[in-house]
């Protein structure tokens, strides 16, 4: 009777990536790679987007819109940073996509329709066979979006939506059903999984692809009969899913998954090219402006103190001019080499370009916002912060609630309860960011008007060589409890 086989091609988190640098692949080698992995099986592959995709500093919305319609993308799922910049910027992207936008456990406050723009599910056929895709987003999207953003939205149960749609997309003839989220799972090295997809996963009617995002890392593995995946990150790698079907009936006879690391040398069709430097050109001069030297290696790490982090910290401090600043160190990423350093090194490193805000924080709340950042569940979905004007030796193996040991200024002296001091944060630790609204709700914050790469390009060239005076600066014992984070 024959054989049908189907190729999925799944990637979340190119975030605007398309720029090929030192330190991303680029829009046009990953375009490479899906063409020639979809060269095996032209009438029967798809290209599923997990999110992430839309919100960039330097050109967000309809240039990345034009790449993935490039790409020839299938369907997508909405991120967390799809809301980064508001209902109306998400609106213009979602209008310009000729492909589905999926998202099942997103509704409108005001009449609890879906977020404008997009199905829980779709129902596509590739060489006759019928794939029901059902789109969801992590449930901790209210905390990873500056509040304000998301305030029209609302989440809803992942596992209610997976529950009745599922079935739903079986009822209406899906010979595979796929399930395409933007959530983390982590791999240990024995390959068992945890984290919010496999959670849902657990709590959720049979489904035959589940496919996460919103973290770095990759994995492939066949679990319980049905292919788990994840990867992208800016395009360097891609999840390819298999599924060979009896011709006659469409059951899957076979299944089987990897990840695909995108060759940083391969050959893009020339018009893709010439799009993306269309896009990316413009910005070279403000790219490649030197704004200082290092004299040794700096990388960024999520859990732990780095110089990389503290320097960050001490330019969003500089860019408030005010006592201390602390951020979420997963606002941060890369590393710096000795050398010359340019904008677009630096900024790489910054990442987010959120206004800045300025507030008086007292000891006791500051105290509190460490407590919160290392209770457990909270640490393990947001990671650490990095913070100057101050320091805190804090001891892992005390229970939540009372691992902070103290609180001080850099010479060591106490800060008291009731000390008051004047802080900057971003926009988005404004807003109560990674799950911290409890103390930030408390402070009065007043917008500067200034943002925070400006801050970053200032207190380099103020510098010249750049430093980090105060290091180190937070004294640790023991190790983060639920600790995920990838570097």
């Amino acid at each position: 009777m024959g054989e049908l086989v189907l190729d999925l091609l799944c990637h979340a988190d190119f975030s605007g990536r398309i720029r090929p640098s030192r330190e991303d692949i680029g829009f046009p080698a990953f375009s490479a790679e899906i063409a020639k992995l979809r060269a095996q099986n032209p009438e029967g592959t798809l290209l599923l987007d997990a999110g992430d995709a839309f919100s960039t500093n330097y050109w967000p919305g309809l240039p990345l819109v034009g790449a993935m319609i490039r790409s020839k993308t299938d369907v997508m799922t909405l991120g967390n940073h799809e809301f980064d910049r508001g209902p109306a910027f998400l609106d213009s992207c979602i209008s310009a996509c000729p492909f589905p936008i999926l998202c099942a456990n997103v509704r409108r406050k005001a009449d609890s329709a879906p977020v404008p723009g997009t199905k829980p599910w779709v129902l596509l056929e590739r060489c006759g066979i019928r794939i029901g895709v059902l789109g969801l987003t992590t449930e901790y999207t209210p905390y990873m979006v500056e509040k304000s953003a998301f305030a029209p939205f609302e989440m809803t149960s992942a596992a209610e939506a997976a529950a009745r749609h599922i079935p739903a997309m079986r009822a209406a003839g899906a010979d595979v059903v796929v399930v395409l989220t933007h959530m983390p799972f982590y791999q240990a090295a024995d390959g068992t999984l945890t984290g919010e997809l496999p959670e849902l996963i657990d709590a959720s009617p049979a489904a035959d692809v589940w496919i996460g995002g919103h973290i770095p890392g990759d994995c492939a593995q066949v679990r319980s009969g049905a292919c788990v995946v994840k990867a992208g990150f800016g395009g360097a790698s891609i999840a390819h899913v298999r599924l060979t079907l009896d011709a006659a009936s469409h059951r899957i006879l076979d299944r089987s998954c990897a990840v695909v690391q995108t060759d940083p040398n391969g050959q893009a069709d020339p018009e893709i090219t010439r799009y993306i430097r269309s896009v990316t050109d413009p910005f070279e001069p403000y790219f490649r402006e030197p704004l200082g030297s290092l004299n040794e290696r700096w990388r960024m790490t999520l859990a732990h103190e780095s110089k990389l982090g503290d320097f960050l910290a001490d330019c969003l401090r500089y860019g408030g001019q005010t006592e201390l600043s602390y951020m979420n160190t997963t606002s941060a990423c890369g590393e710096l080499l000795p050398g010359e350093i340019t904008r677009e090194e630096l900024l790489y490193c910054a990442a987010f370009d959120d206004e800045m805000f300025t507030g008086i924080i007292t000891g006791a709340q500051l105290h509190a916002l460490l407590e919160a950042v290392y209770e457990p569940e909270r640490f393990g979905n947001n990671a650490a912060i990095a913070f100057s004007g101050f320091h805190a030796a804090v001891d892992h193996t005390r229970p939540g609630g009372q691992k902070v040991l103290s609180v001080t200024r850099p010479d060591g002296t106490p800060i008291a309860p009731d000390e008051r001091l004047s802080v900057t944060v971003s926009a988005y630790m404004a807003s109560g960011g990674n799950d911290t609204g409890a103390i930030a709700g408390q402070i009065a914050w007043k917008p500067t008007g200034r943002h925070y790469h400006e801050a970053v390009s200032a207190y380099a060239k103020s510098l010249g060589v750049l430093t980090v005076a105060d290091y180190p600066r937070l004294h640790e014992t023991g190790e983060p409890e639920n600790n995920h984070a990838p570097y």
